[in-house]
């Protein structure tokens, strides 16, 4: 046997040692911390454990299981991840340099501050014992690239990293850094990447549709065949505050007056085709009634706003936070709504007098990775909605409406 063969166990000693790193965590007498350099965890499970600031440097993790872990500060310096779950992992600050992550699923990962950069890559024989390899090498094995769609990547080190036909669709790689990355191949079709840094990065065949481009930067880049329909850029991308006829406060003002007088005075918001980003901050504002279809919000803090019965149809409200708002009947038909938080948000049916209602229409929306959580959604229409993601534990849903809607690993924990 060679000396540097991997330390092989099963998921029962797994499991103890899981337990007594969690231990160690909350700093009891029989606690001992993980480290687990050279073993072969294989296709064992840690799903729902706090593993933070273990050590697994050099370990082969082929297809095991991190679902719903706590991996901030770990060392996955050189392992061999191909084909791990990280679903809904928290890996911040963790080092996956020079980690083999192909074909892994990272979808709502949070791997914020982590650090991906080159390193060698580490591969186990049964005879050789643990070698390292180039990353060319690895590249061959036609297992695919990893899988990162709606994953929190902000910060990341990326510097010089390999994600040939990876996807990071609809992820978050805002003021990233992934200078000189070969990202030939990759989905970034809706990705974050305001203030990242793409320099002297390979952008062959890449799809960059309807990413957010804000800040980023792209120097002496190789762009071939990239697809930026649909992109957001420094550039206005509808019109602008500055060509309002009055201030946007002004028009607030009498916005809420209009509502006051049930329309004999002030007038209504009409925010239509308007490029909002750089709106100010209307947090807790009255804006009952808006009318702003075709708007773009990308980002904005909508948390406890009053946005009852708005046409708001076809707008861009992606990564927008209405949390504890009041948007009861209000139209976000046809929506991109891409991470929108609205927990803890009002979307009950609004009731008119001869017992007409109105009810909060979703239909058509994109609300992948979108959070729901505590939110009162009863009667809400998401028929035709896309729902891939979405988290909808404590919501009320009585009633709601979910004709042809896509629900892909939607988590509904109705209230009890």
């Amino acid at each position: 046997m060679p000396t540097d063969a991997l330390t092989i166990i099963d998921q029962a000693s797994l499991d103890e040692i899981i337990v007594k790193h969690g231990a160690f965590k909350k700093g009891r007498a029989n606690g001992a911390r993980a480290t687990l350099q050279h073993y072969d965890l294989s296709g064992l499970t840690f799903k729902d454990s706090d593993m933070s600031n273990a050590d697994f440097t050099s370990s082969v993790m082929v297809e095991t299981d991190f679902e719903n872990c706590k991996l901030d500060y770990c060392v996955f310096y050189a392992c061999d991840l191909r084909k791990a779950n990280f679903s809904h992992a928290s890996l911040v600050r963790a080092d996956l340099r020079g980690a083999c992550l192909r074909g892994a699923i990272m979808a709502n990962a949070d791997l914020n501050e982590a650090d991906l950069r080159e390193g060698a890559y580490a591969t186990y024989d049964p005879d050789k014992g643990l070698t390292f390899t180039s990353d060319s090498d690895v590249w061959k094995e036609g297992t695919g690239g990893v899988d990162m769609r709606g994953a929190n990547l902000g910060s990341v080190k990326l510097s010089g990293a390999i994600a040939i036909n990876s996807n990071f669709e609809d992820a978050n790689l805002s003021k990233s850094t992934i200078i000189r990355g070969n990202l030939n191949g990759a989905n970034l079709a809706g990705a974050n990447l305001s203030g990242a840094d793409l320099s002297q990065c390979e952008l062959k065949n890449v799809s960059l549709k309807g990413a957010n481009l804000t800040g980023t930067m792209m120097d002496f880049s190789n762009l071939e065949n990239v697809d930026l329909s649909g992109t957001l850029t420094d550039q206005p991308a509808g019109n602008t505050l500055n060509e309002l006829e009055e201030p946007l406060e002004e028009m607030i003002k009498l916005h809420q007056i209009w509502i006051r007088t049930q329309g004999e005075d002030g007038k209504r918001l009409n925010l239509s085709n308007l490029d909002l980003r750089n709106a100010p901050p209307l947090t807790g504002t009255n804006l009952t009634m808006l009318f702003a279809e075709h708007s773009i919000w990308y980002g904005h803090d909508l948390s406890n706003i009053n946005l009852q019965a708005a046409n708001l149809k076809h707008s861009d409200f992606r990564h927008c936070s209405f949390k504890g708002s009041d948007i009861r009947g209000t139209n976000f038909s046809k929506c991109v709504m891409v991470g929108a938080k609205f927990i803890k948000a009002r979307m009950e049916p609004l009731f008119f007098e001869g017992n007409r209602t109105l009810a909060t229409c979703f239909v058509g929306a994109n609300l992948r990775y979108s959070d729901f959580t505590g939110a009162v959604l009863r009667d809400a229409n998401f028929t035709d909605a896309d729902l891939s993601s979405a988290n909808f534990t404590g919501a009320d849903i009585t009633g709601a409406i979910f004709n042809k809607a896509i629900m892909t690993d939607t988590k509904i924990r109705p209230i009890a």
